[in-house]
């Protein structure tokens, strides 16, 4: 890549990541290597990191970073919003993903953004346990978003069946969160009696297949008056409560997909996070750092790039690519083209830098 290239990239992450020099330098050159090489394994990213310089001293360099420098993930998420509208009001969702490196549990807690049917990694917590997050964990992870988003700008939450519980439902009911979370089909609902309660599809057991119901009427649900929505199919009963109402409750909650694209995005169908042979939490949460910045550039060039070009509809009736392959497929073949000299058309390059706003 040009050095011309370097800088534009350089300058541009720079009004975003207040680090020195190098810091920054190390961070262009680590997003393009990763682009390029599609693996958060370091030592195949040492392989192009800096091919002016020998391959152990790229090496050593990836390490010190990972080992010493202090990442502010507060400058990251404000690097997201700065990609989107001042204002708008966003869909949060909540996830988490685990794999195991040998006998180590990797356990992702993950916060997202959801802007033009995208999820942006916003922020996130790596658990030091191999199950689910407790109500404590969540609380954690969410009050740093308010912190940088501000609550007036949350439109709601979205969640799993994982994501429910008495004290997890009052902590949103209390601070004025609309959520649309999915419950399971054997949860009871109804009076305060135990003996009273029926599972949440007796409620429904009337239900037609394939069609969408919302309840008419608030239900009794772990202590609190919630809404209910919810559609059966030929796979079962997807049911979805609401604090606020059950209008449009389940197209809502249907935008949580959009966060399982992305897991797949950063792992298999893209820089394939599953190959980290890291184990130390702490350098693991800064790679997800490095990794969702290449991510969201990989995002922003894709519906750059659909805006002007129609993505093919395969037979399957969806599209061909998703917008991050777009992205991605357009990107590394923009850096190998930098590489190989190919590009003399400065305006197409800083095009494509200068999507990651800095409004």
């Amino acid at each position: 890549m040009k050095q011309y290239n370097i800088n534009q990239l350089r300058n541009r992450l720079q009004l975003h990541f207040h680090w020195n020099y190098y810091r920054i330098l190390f961070l262009t050159r680590f997003v393009s290597s990763l682009i390029l090489c599609s693996t958060v394994n370091l030592s195949r990213i040492a392989l192009l990191y800096n091919t002016a310089t020998k391959y152990q001293s790229n090496y050593r360099s990836l390490q010190r970073f990972f080992m010493s420098f202090n990442l502010d993930y507060t400058e990251y998420m404000h690097f997201v919003l700065k990609q989107f509208p001042r204002k708008e009001k966003f869909y949060l969702v909540m996830d988490r993903t685990n794999w195991k490196f040998g006998r180590s549990p990797i356990n992702i807690l993950m916060l997202g953004v959801i802007y033009k049917k995208q999820c942006f990694p916003f922020c996130w917590e790596l658990l030091d346990k191999g199950g689910s997050s407790s109500t404590a964990e969540r609380k954690d992870l969410l009050q740093r978003a308010i912190s940088v988003l501000g609550k007036d700008r949350i439109a709601g939450l979205l969640g799993d069946r994982e994501f429910i519980g008495v004290r997890w439902f009052k902590y949103l009911i209390d601070e004025g969160i609309e959520f649309h979370i999915r419950i399971p089909k054997q949860i009871r609902i109804g009076s305060v009696l135990a003996s009273n309660r029926n599972p949440v599809n007796w409620l429904f057991r009337h239900w037609k297949e394939n069609s969408k119901t919302d309840y008419p009427k608030p239900v009794l649900i772990l202590g609190y008056k919630l809404w209910l929505s919810g559609m059966r199919s030929n796979k079962g009963f997807c049911v979805v409560v609401s604090n606020k109402d059950n209008h449009n409750s389940l197209e809502k909650y249907q935008m949580r997909w959009t966060i399982e694209n992305m897991f797949g995005s950063l792992k298999t169908r893209g820089f394939n996070f599953e190959q980290t042979h890291m184990k130390d939490l702490k350098k693991i949460k800064k790679l997800i750092a490095l990794v969702s910045i290449a991510y969201v550039w990989c995002i922003m060039v894709g519906v750059w790039v659909s805006e002007s070009i129609k993505i093919r509809i395969a037979t399957h009736g969806r599209k061909e690519k998703s917008i991050f392959r777009v992205g991605f497929d357009y990107l590394t073949s923009f850096i190998k083209r930098l590489l190989a000299k190919e590009i003399s058309n400065t305006y197409e390059f800083n095009e494509v830098v200068h999507l990651l706003s800095c409004t």
